[in-house]
């Protein structure tokens, strides 16, 4: 039919207005069908890729993509625009304020510390030590070394327990005299307590009297201490003196399972118990170092006290020959004798010694020093 129409047309332009009769109504109607048909479609394309104003049609693939690419909300100029609120962790500021807490809480822990270490004057102690007791730098660090740690604070777990042993003349009297000094210049008197066997308890028969009074002392002492806020000192010398029934008492107050206030006490046994075994190590390794489980173990047959945990034991070394003229050279100094080193090394020589591994051990330490001074 197509074909039949085209061919009519052109007889029609080459025949002129003559053909035009000749042409069948029928075929005039379907002529004008399809001329309305191609112009309809013509328009139809041309609305789809542009607008009548020159812009692209809104339902056309580029004005899809640009509205795809346009993610942010476009506000009128007279309306005021609110942004969605970001959300806040509530945990932030409470972690800030526990940081800050935990900081202040150890800022004020260490000035803490540094208050306890000042009030008691531990280096000046130690100075003091050093100076004034001779060949005991193992034992004086051991012991300073415990008094530091305990006393850098106040609440404590249990007591401290200090037991030094050594022979006879190497200075534990000596040494205790000088810790009762120095812990009575910095606390109060009634809270530092010098116990003498032979002084406070000189008869066997009355142990019973003597454990007694040494509990209610004990007592009163720590009561007093806790009241103050302070922490008080046991200096016990002459240990292997004490009755059986003495170091009974002593032991029951050493037990973790007491009130605070016996948690909060310093006790330093001095003794000669145990020196058989501290000498025979030292001869054998010229050190302390290493002493301290057969004198453990030759205590625990003594008494039961020893063989707490909470008890640490400290053991003094014997004293060479260097140490006992130093002995004579500050006892000779103190009785106003000018000392002279050639005399001096003449009443070191009378001295009896034990010789191991190229060293003199005086056997009785320093304990001659005094009478043989007082012969001159």
């Amino acid at each position: 039919m197509d074909v039949q129409v085209e061919k009519a047309r052109g007889d029609e332009e080459k025949g002129g207005g003559q053909c035009a009769s000749m042409i069948s109504p029928q075929l005039k109607a379907m002529m004008r069908i399809k001329k309305k048909y191609l112009k309809r479609s013509n328009s139809v394309r041309s609305t789809n890729s542009v607008v009548s104003d020159g812009s692209l049609h809104p339902k056309s693939p580029q004005t899809r993509k640009s509205k795809r690419r346009k993610s942010r909300v476009m506000f009128p100029n007279d309306t005021l625009m609110f942004k969605p609120k970001k959300e806040r962790s509530r945990a932030k500021p409470f972690l800030v304020l526990f940081s800050v807490i935990v900081f202040v809480q150890v800022y004020n822990a260490i000035e803490n510390l540094d208050d306890h270490v000042v009030k008691y004057d531990l280096e000046g102690l130690e100075r003091t030590l050093h100076r004034e007791v001779f060949g005991q730098s193992e034992a004086l660090e051991e012991l300073m070394d415990h008094l530091n740690d305990y006393l850098s604070t106040y609440a404590h777990q249990q007591p401290l327990v200090l037991s030094l042993h050594g022979a006879s003349g190497v200075g534990k009297s000596h040494l205790g005299r000088l810790l009762v000094r120095h812990f009575r210049s910095v606390v109060e008197d009634n809270l530092v307590v010098h116990y003498l066997s032979k002084h406070h308890c000189p008869l066997q028969e009355a142990a019973q009297n003597c454990a007694s009074a040494l509990a209610r002392r004990i007592t009163e002492v720590v009561t007093r201490a806790e009241e103050e806020e302070q922490i008080p000192f046991f200096i016990l010398d002459e240990v292997e003196l004490m009755p059986p029934l003495l170091l009974d008492i002593l032991q029951t107050f050493l037990q973790s399972d007491q009130t605070n206030e016996f948690l909060n006490v310093v006790y330093i046994f001095l003794s000669s118990l145990g020196q058989r075994e501290i000498s025979a190590h030292i001869l054998q390794n010229a050190s302390t170092a290493g002493a301290h489980k057969p004198l453990r173990q030759a205590l625990s047959l003594v008494h039961p006290l020893w063989t707490e945990s909470v008890v640490e034991l400290i053991p003094l070394s014997l004293l060479e020959r260097e140490h006992i003229i130093q002995c004579f050279l500050e006892e000779m100094t103190l009785e106003g004798f000018y000392p002279e080193l050639s005399h001096v090394d003449r009443l070191a020589d009378e001295l009896a010694y034990h010789r191991a591994a190229g060293r003199q051990y005086a056997k009785t330490g320093c304990k001659q020093v005094v009478g043989k001074v007082n012969l001159l």
